[in-house]
């Protein structure tokens, strides 16, 4: 197995293996957060001004601060984004992740992680649903009803059955879904059923029947997973573990453990392949979006495509080519996952992160499976595709990363 033999030369590598990333609770950003809880509004990917930002993203934003009562109504909201008034930070910055434009704000109420041995922590906002929803850019009656019911009732309810049930092993539930045939980014409907079983006993019918009709629920608990994850293996001096990719629909960035919180980034490409909804053509596609992406750093999504049948169609791929697309992945891989696997049919190790230098080395760059944005806020998602990080921005990391060791005295 990989595991053994990059373990013992990377500490990062032995730490997100290591990791065990358990569901604890659900509470307001704001009291998770302390620069959500000082004003300041989440968004995915890597940093960017809001008038740069895709309209999807600048709608959400606006939205959100609309609902959180920072502005009358989203128009005079992004006056406030675009003159500066608005403190703008990257969900990764302050320790989390979001999916899409990954707008929040102090008062939605987020999934905490926590690490079993370390104690470490990472959020992420819940999931609405398919449709007309926020982080699509999508404005209206429905869309505020909802959040506001997320952040009244939902939010509240998967914290005090949390607390009865206590912490949710969020690795025993993705290795479980695998096995149903999820690959935990864009096919997560065994892992949304899963979840919902664990806590249903102490769940009020609305918010039961909210999860079972939402087959994207268990997403967030994926990527705060993996945002966990890779949060314990950071800041590994010398380590080329990839530990961030996020988009925000303009740039793509990323991050190593052996170069902290540094962004790198190239611009974001479109889906391809891509499956669209009918009517909408590759012409109304945004490109790249979303803090999902810390599935693929993880090592799931694209990365486990052998373990989903039904996820390869919905992001415009043939599972007949899995078993090629595979070995080729785990050319690029920094280990075998020591607990999770994939069924190929027969079992075998899920690959277990990236390393950034085997993607420069090999031009292999991962894919992330993603739902695709229309350019034009509100419309929301017009199908699923694959998408590959921009190769200059490992160039440039890998760069940086040997600088750094060449600095230090011998």
């Amino acid at each position: 197995m990989h595991t053994e033999l990059h373990a013992a030369g990377d500490p990062a590598v032995a730490a997100l293996a290591a990791a065990r990333p358990l569901l604890v609770d659900v509470r307001p950003a704001g009291d998770v957060v302390p620069a959500l809880a000082a004003g300041a509004v989440g968004h995915a990917g890597p940093p960017i001004h809001p008038r740069a930002m895709c309209a999807p993203m600048r709608t959400a934003l606006a939205v959100a601060l609309a609902i959180e009562g920072r502005a009358p109504d989203a128009a005079a909201a992004l006056d406030l984004l675009d003159a500066g008034a608005i403190d703008v930070r990257p969900n990764h910055d302050m320790g989390g992740v979001g999916p899409m434009s990954g707008a929040v704000t102090a008062s939605m109420p987020v999934l905490v992680a926590r690490d079993a041995a370390t104690g470490r922590e990472a959020w992420c906002p819940l999931n609405e649903g398919s449709g007309k929803v926020l982080r699509y850019g999508a404005d209206g009656p429905e869309v505020v009803a909802r959040l506001e019911w997320m952040r009244d009732v939902l939010g509240p309810a998967l914290a005090g059955a949390l607390r009865e049930h206590g912490p949710l092993d969020l690795l025993e539930v993705q290795g479980r879904a695998l096995e149903l045939g999820d690959e935990c980014h864009h096919r997560t409907e065994a892992g949304s059923r899963l979840a919902h079983d664990a806590l249903a006993p102490w769940l009020p019918e609305d918010v039961r029947a909210f999860i079972l009709n939402n087959g994207q629920f268990f997403l967030n608990l994926a990527m705060v997973s993996a945002k966990l994850a890779m949060v314990c293996a950071a800041d590994v001096p010398g380590s080329s573990l990839l530990t961030v990719i996020a988009r925000n629909g303009v740039e793509v960035g990323i991050q190593l453990s052996g170069t902290g919180s540094q962004w790198f980034v190239g611009p974001a490409a479109l889906p391809d392949p891509a499956r669209l909804i009918d009517p909408y053509t590759l012409e109304d596609m945004n490109p790249d979006l979303g803090d999902s992406a810390i599935v693929e750093v993880y090592g799931l999504g694209a990365l486990a495509l052998s373990a989903s049948p039904l996820a390869a169609p919905s992001v415009g791929l043939s599972f007949d080519d899995a078993p090629g697309l595979m070995q080729r992945f785990r050319t690029i891989a920094a280990a075998d996952h020591p607990d999770l696997r994939l069924y190929e049919p027969a079992p075998v190790p899920a690959i277990l992160g990236v390393d950034a230098r085997l993607v420069v080395d090999t031009g292999i760059r991962p894919p992330v499976h993603t739902g695709i944005a229309h350019r034009e806020p509100g419309v929301g998602q017009i199908g699923g595709g694959v998408t590959h990080p921009p190769f200059e921005a490992f160039e440039a990391a890998i760069e940086e990363l040997d600088a750094r060791v060449a600095a230090v005295p011998a």
